[in-house]
C-alpha cells in the first residue's frame, strides 16, 4: 500500500499514484501538525506533492531516491536549492 496514515505520521510508500491524492489531502485536512515520511517513496504524483506543498507538513524522514532527495526535498523545505544569483533571470 502506498500510503499508510497513522495519526500523526502519513507515509509515503514506493509509488504513489493520482489513486492516493484525495486520502492524502482528506488527511492532512484533518491532522493538526502532519508530519509526512518520505523514506520509502521512490515517486509520487503531481497532485500528492501539490498537496504537500498547499498544507506544507513537516517531513519526519527524508527520501532516500536520488531525485526526491534533491529536486523535491528542497521544494518541501521551502527552499528551491538554488541560489539566489542561480535564479535570476539571464
Amino acid at each position: 500500500m502506498p500510503l499508510e496514515l497513522n495519526e500523526h505520521t502519513a507515509s509515503l510508500i514506493d509509488v504513489v499514484t493520482v489513486d492516493e491524492v484525495e486520502s492524502l489531502v482528506a488527511w492532512l485536512r484533518t491532522t493538526p501538525k502532519p508530519k509526512v515520511n518520505l523514506r520509502r517513496c521512490n515517486h509520487m504524483h503531481t497532485g500528492a506533492l501539490q498537496a504537500l506543498l498547499l498544507f506544507q507538513p513537516r517531513i519526519s524522514s527524508t527520501p532516500t531516491d536520488a531525485f526526491l532527495a534533491t529536486q523535491v526535498l528542497p521544494l518541501l523545505r521551502g527552499s528551491s536549492g538554488v541560489s539566489s544569483a542561480e535564479s535570476e533571470p539571464p
